[in-house]
């Protein structure tokens, strides 16, 4: 928490400064203006402002979080799914950045982990997989195709 006081313009700044370096969702900015010391009405009127001008958009958020978390963090849907659910973006937004999930990609990096954990028991493999978030028959038909 922040000692000093900011205006509501001042707030307004932050918060565009805040989701001009990254893409973030309205859950997020409301955090970090409570945090600075604004007020929940502030809140509101500047999460309203962000998306009048475009700093906020959850298309475009769900697609970057989706994005990033399977290429980096090898995430699989359904953990990808449950954060953006918990961040609480429109349901159709979090459906649409799932569907445009390249398969191919999805497979390759499902192939790599399950390559991680050659020497465990098949249940560990599973739980493992399970735990990154990935559908528990897309596990089944890859170490079907790795057992062949």
């Amino acid at each position: 928490m922040e000692n000093r006081e900011y205006s509501l313009q001042e707030l307004t700044s932050r918060a565009e400064n805040y989701c001009a370096r990254a893409e973030h969702c309205a859950s997020e900015v409301r955090t970090k203006i409570l945090a600075w010391g604004g007020m929940p009405a502030q809140a509101e009127t500047i999460i309203s402002h962000l998306y009048d001008y475009h700093y906020l958009d959850d298309a475009r958020y769900c697609r970057a979080y989706t994005h990033d978390k399977l290429l980096y963090q090898h995430w699989g849907k359904v953990k990808i799914r449950a954060m953006l659910q918990a961040r609480q973006l429109p349901s159709s937004e979090i459906l649409s950045a799932l569907q445009n999930i390249d398969e191919t990609e999805y497979n390759r990096i499902l192939l790599a982990l399950l390559a991680t954990k050659k020497n465990a028991t098949r249940e560990a493999k599973i739980r493992f997989l399970l735990q990154r978030g990935f559908e528990y028959a897309t596990i089944l038909r890859a170490l079907e195709n790795c057992s062949k």
